[in-house]
């Protein structure tokens, strides 16, 4: 009878010490595989509009992830944060040229930190651009 109920246990510990070790194989699998959204920023300008005298900075992107980029948050460091109403969007797989209109005044030849921030939590801090005549 103890035989019996040793090998019940065993049996019992084995199985799940296997589902264990499968869930941590696949979690890591899909961990090491899985791209949320991986933005590559092709170029970046902050410039003066010259027919109604405002500043504008444009981001071209591309979304090398597997999941949307929403940009929620763009910030000039030490100038100004711009909190967007609704975010821009970049599809898995897309490029996209997105505009945003800033508010402050900026000086040419100064170099600027740009962050964008993604509804995901990543930021992309170092975007750093001198700003040309």
């Amino acid at each position: 009878m103890h035989r019996l109920f040793a090998v019940i246990v065993l049996l019992g510990v084995a199985i799940a010490i296997s589902a264990a070790a499968v869930t941590w194989i696949i979690t890591t699998y899909r961990s090491m595989t899985w791209k949320p959204e991986v933005l590559r920023i092709l170029d970046i300008e902050m410039y003066l509009n010259e027919t109604d005298g405002s500043w504008w900075l444009r981001v071209v992107a591309v979304n090398e992830g597997e999941g949307v980029a929403e940009i929620y948050r763009v910030e000039v460091h030490g100038m100004e944060t711009i909190e967007l109403d609704s975010p821009e969007t970049i599809g898995p797989g897309n490029q996209r040229e997105v505009y945003f209109k800033l508010s402050r005044e900026y000086t040419h030849g100064t170099m600027y930190t740009v962050r964008l921030y993604l509804k995901s939590g990543t930021v992309y801090p170092v975007l750093e651009r001198v700003i040309r005549p």
